[in-house]
């Protein structure tokens, strides 16, 4: 199959797809041939963050190319949304440093320190261990000193997080040192999307799975949640694009002397700006943000980050350092038991005598869609973190209804369900009210989170309760989910682990290279995040597709055997990868 193939015969889920949809995919398909054309070099030995610097653009342009080949998958929709999200948030974060490399780059030193302790922090309030927690913290040994003990490590500050940058950015706020470019002014301006604040919600309601996320994935022709509606497709990968390019100039700026010689750096930025430009061009049509109508809103106000104090165990000496020697081949094999398992029934929502419930069928089309995606790439090369994606989403909607079911009576669970679609309305609300105090026209957000045709709705969207009691955080329902294991709170700190990843810390980058005989395998995901994507996959779609099916078929004794079957293979599961990701 050719690569520049972008028509709908070469994609899988065999939709047809509009003119506008197909130029834009040709757009992101030239955008990724193009990036895929430049090499990388590393340097080991140097500078902590010079060497965490140089994994950002590889890393990014490795998401931003697993996004563009999941186009038409048949699967994995929303998926795509919270890869999007991330690569957003790596551009907001390069344009920060990009702004300012001299100072600012260090900051990555000081974002992996916060990160380990906020791991440490965790398995403090959830009583969690983990003897190999060295290899989670610096799980490459040989490229550049990654103890965090050096003065350096110490004194540096951290990157802002992603809401202080965005409120930056959408103030237009810049130090009063940052060096001029052309080039990086006009990818800022390639995000300059009207609604921006309401576009960022919908692309972190897909990457925590919740259920407006996975409507991303409801279509009228598609495989519910399979499929990606067009209009967020648009949206995803305009996101995407302009993330992955501000990437790739925010590290040009920060480590100059890694371009490789043998491309001219400015002819080649230009082209990417060129191609980004068509992508977000193609895109608008279809999901119809152009431009702001009136300046930029002024940043909102927000409380400086307290700092806490640093635990000891976020801090490595040379001799806690644990070799590469892990291997979650065993994990695989059972996971692959439990997949072939997951298939090998299906559940028929589509009675006469029974209305079909939106939610339960998008909980189990979802989990389905996001278990394949797990389990189609975890084991392909370069591919394995579209599965950690997947799988921290599987983990974190799987303790919401596994929070929702636990309801000592049916009073409660009842409460309880009507406080999580409530929340789930709420944000909807939330979402429109941003993209109207951003001038975009209500009908238009409406659009956006329009339900198909075919879709009824008994319950109004604007119905929510005065003072209604807000969901409990998603550590307190890992909490719950966690109650039958020897510790329950490893569930918190895995959901931690897998974030390292799907936030795009310098720890996340980490774990997807291997270091071994010299050789930098880039791309590669290190065994214990592989252990721990497995095991959070199988874990949270049994508990997802087997709650879903029981509803679904009103809680047919078929049902019940499945979803038994599904949880004793996923403790299997769990059972051999503990062995690999050293927690529980």
């Amino acid at each position: 199959m050719r690569r520049d193939d972008t028509s709908d015969a070469a994609r899988p889920d065999g939709r047809i797809s509009s003119p506008e949809t197909l130029r834009l995919r040709r757009a992101t398909r030239a955008l990724r041939l193009h990036l895929d054309e430049l090499p990388v070099e590393f340097h080991f030995w140097g500078p902590g963050d010079q060497f965490l610097a140089e994994c950002a653009f590889p890393f990014a342009r490795q998401r931003y190319d697993c996004a563009e080949s999941m186009i038409g998958a048949g699967f994995g929709g929303t998926v795509l949304g919270s890869i999007a999200r991330s690569l957003f948030d790596d551009g907001l974060r390069w344009f920060w440093i990009g702004d300012d490399p001299g100072t600012k780059r260090v900051a990555l030193l000081g974002s992996m320190l916060e990160e380990r302790n906020r791991v440490c922090m965790a398995m403090e309030s959830d009583h969690a261990s983990c003897p190999i927690l060295p290899r989670w913290f610096a799980p490459l040994i040989g490229v550049t000193d990654l103890t965090g003990s050096s003065e350096m490590w110490l004194r540096a500050p951290a990157v802002p997080d992603q809401a202080a940058l965005l409120a930056d950015f959408l103030g237009g706020v810049r130090p009063t040192n940052a060096t001029q470019d052309e080039l990086l002014d006009e990818a800022q301006d390639l995000l300059n999307i009207s609604g921006l604040r309401g576009a960022v919600m919908i692309l972190a309601h897909a990457g925590h799975g919740n259920l407006l996320g996975t409507q991303s994935s409801l279509t009228e022709r598609g495989g519910i949640g399979h499929d990606l509606r067009p209009d967020h497709e648009a949206l995803y990968m305009q996101v995407a694009a302009v993330g992955v390019t501000l990437t790739l100039l925010g590290v040009s700026r920060a480590v100059p002397e890694s371009w490789p010689s043998e491309v001219p750096q400015r002819p080649f930025l230009v082209e990417s700006l060129r191609l980004t430009t068509e992508i977000v061009k193609a895109a608008t049509v279809i999901h119809g943000l152009g431009a702001p109508k009136r300046p930029k809103t002024l940043a909102r106000r927000r409380n400086p980050r307290p700092t806490p104090l640093l635990r000891p165990a976020a801090v490595l000496s040379p001799d806690d350092l644990l070799p590469d020697v892990n291997s979650a081949d065993e994990v695989a094999e059972a996971a692959e038991r439990y997949y072939e398992a997951a298939k090998s029934w299906m559940a028929n929502p589509w009675r006469e005598d029974r209305t079909t419930n939106l939610a339960s069928i998008l909980t189990y089309g979802g989990a389905h869609s996001s278990l394949q995606a797990v389990m189609s790439t975890y084991d392909q090369p370069g591919s394995a973190v579209i599965a950690v994606f997947a799988a921290r989403m599987l983990l974190e909607e799987a303790a919401r209804f596994k929070w929702m079911i636990e309801g000592r009576t049916e009073d409660k669970i009842a409460h309880r369900f009507t406080q999580f679609f409530e929340d789930q309305r709420a944000r909807r609300k939330k979402v429109l009210d941003e993209f109207s105090g951003d001038g975009v026209a209500r009908s238009n957000a409406e659009t956006l989170l329009a339900l198909p045709s075919n879709v009824t709705v008994i319950t109004p969207h604007d119905s929510i309760s005065k003072n209604r009691k807000q969901m409990p955080p998603i550590e307190k329902m890992l909490a719950v989910m966690g109650e039958p294991y020897p510790e329950p709170g490893w569930l918190n700190v895995a959901y931690s682990l897998l974030s390292q990843v799907t936030h795009s810390t310098p720890i996340g980058h980490l774990h997807m290279t291997r270091y071994r005989e010299g050789t930098l395998y880039a791309n590669e995901i290190s065994a214990e995040m592989l252990g721990l994507t497995l095991d959070a996959a199988c874990l949270g779609s049994a508990h997802l597709i087997g709650i879903s099916a029981s509803f679904l078929t009103a809680g047919s004794q078929e049902a019940r055997d499945y979803s038994l079957s599904l949880h004793r293979l996923a403790y299997d599961v769990h059972n051999r990868a503990r062995l690999v990701h050293g927690l529980d």
